[in-house]
């Protein structure tokens, strides 16, 4: 009898013990956040006319970095690429007014791939 409550004891142990309760001082979430996207991206406008050109700013890595990334235009997507605190014109061409454009930048850093966002919609 006493085996069988120690084995049950053991087992409630191991059920509810911090590490499979998720109470081990450091959550997924907070190692996640401790890994924080120092990548920055900026337009010279968020409101651009039609056929007009806009500036890409990317910073917080290194100067020269290189970047990819993609413009998500209504009914299609453009590559773009450059280097961090290298401005970068973008033609925008017949972009659709209205429509909210999404920018995304992808930098490869020190081992860690980092993405940031900017959107602009044209007038």
């Amino acid at each position: 009898m006493k085996n069988k409550i120690a084995l049950f004891l053991m087992a409630v142990l191991v059920v509810f013990s911090p590490v499979s309760a998720g109470i081990t001082g450091v959550s997924s979430i907070q190692a996640e956040a401790a890994v924080k996207n120092p990548v920055k991206v900026s337009l010279s406008t968020t409101t651009p006319k039609q056929n007009s050109t806009i500036t890409l700013n990317v910073s917080g890595v290194p100067k020269n970095t290189a970047y990819t990334g993609t413009i998500y235009y209504k009914t299609t997507k453009t590559p773009v690429s450059g280097k961090v605190g290298v401005a970068n014109k973008i033609k925008i061409s017949r972009a659709t007014k209205g429509y909210k454009v999404k920018v995304e930048i992808v930098v490869k850093h020190n081992k860690q791939t980092y993405k940031s966002y900017a959107y602009f919609t044209p007038r």
